[in-house]
């Protein structure tokens, strides 16, 4: 009763298609945010602000999210971790995030009418399904129970609803126009999964659907941390095309044999020049300028000198213990 009263959504199988649902901790916070979003269009209260949310929309922080993704240890996962896995699930097109990160963040659930469908909307259940229905740990007696009581006869059954719309949906006429799109979904899907199988190291990363630009979650957060340099110089510079600079800096490391700190150690110090700081604006110029600006830095023809034994590869302090 408790579980009727608070609600439900539902839970596709073929979330479990996805790449990033092999990621425990991808489909929990996933799964969170889906029974965390608004039924229905209220004014929410939080941290003393009140937030106006539509249907699908929930208003936290990652850090929030993180005290509600524990490891077995009860150790919550980092607001910067959540963040990343948010990133994710933007890219995939599932979400999409609004407000200030610290204070609270909208974040609206793409398709959530999907999940929050009614079962109004779809036909009868055979009794068939009924008899499919079994328990689940010890309450599920009593949900089984429950559903064939009359006070529940105009109510809806939850229990039911996945297995039926799994096994239904693709003969309902009101997918029919729908069926193109998802088998080039469905394409996609698969290209996705053989460029992860060949290249595991992208997962938790960043890539195009097949995979012709991609980073790890390294080059990924290499990539971040350069354009926060970079806006240091030049607040008004627009957010990059975070997918080709990941990509760019994976050729630096795999081609070039760059490593992070390397790569991001030039940009530090090019960032301090009065000539390169207007025309290293990424890490595609970095690269390209990569010997110039290397054979210059050891003429030590920079226009801000580092100390000595500061500014070297071997001195991480620059970088804030970003890699080490």
């Amino acid at each position: 009763m408790e579980n009727q009263k608070s609600g439900f959504i539902l839970l596709y199988r073929s979330v479990l298609k996805q790449p990033w649902a092999k990621d425990v901790f991808l489909r929990t916070l996933w799964e969170n945010l889906l029974m965390q979003a608004a039924r229905q269009p209220y004014t929410a209260n939080f941290r003393g602000t009140q937030w106006p949310l539509q249907t699908g929309q929930l208003v936290t922080t990652t850090v929030d999210l993180g005290l509600n993704l524990c490891d077995r240890e009860g150790k919550p996962t980092s607001r910067h971790a959540v963040d990343r896995m948010l990133d994710i699930f933007e890219r995939e097109g599932m979400i999409s995030r609004a407000g200030e990160k610290r204070k609270g963040t909208v974040i609206t659930i793409t398709n959530y009418v999907e999940y929050a469908q009614k079962i109004d909307d779809l036909p009868a259940l055979k009794p068939a399904h009924i008899g499919e229905l079994k328990p689940a740990h010890g309450e599920a007696s009593n949900g089984a129970a429950s559903e064939g009581d009359a006070a529940h006869s105009g109510e809806h059954k939850p229990a039911q609803l996945p297995a039926h719309h799994e096994q239904q949906g693709n003969n309902n006429n009101k997918n029919l126009k729908r069926s193109s799109s998802r088998n080039s979904h469905e394409s996609r899907n698969d290209a996705t999964e053989k460029f992860l199988s060949r290249h595991p190291e992208a997962i938790g990363g960043i890539y195009t659907p097949a995979g012709k630009s991609w980073g790890t979650a390294e080059d990924l957060r290499a990539a971040k941390w350069i354009f926060a340099q970079l806006l240091e110089v030049n607040a008004s510079l627009s957010e990059p095309k975070w997918v080709e600079w990941a990509n760019t800096i994976r050729l630096m490391r795999l081609q070039d044999s760059r490593s992070h700190k390397d790569i991001c150690s030039l940009l530090k110090w090019a960032s301090k020049d009065e000539f390169w700081k207007n025309n290293i604006l990424s890490p595609s110029s970095l690269r390209r300028q990569w010997d110039t600006l290397t054979t210059r830095r050891l003429n030590g023809q920079s226009a801000v000198q580092p100390k000595t034994g500061a500014g070297t590869l071997d001195n991480t302090d620059w970088i804030n213990g970003v890699f080490k």
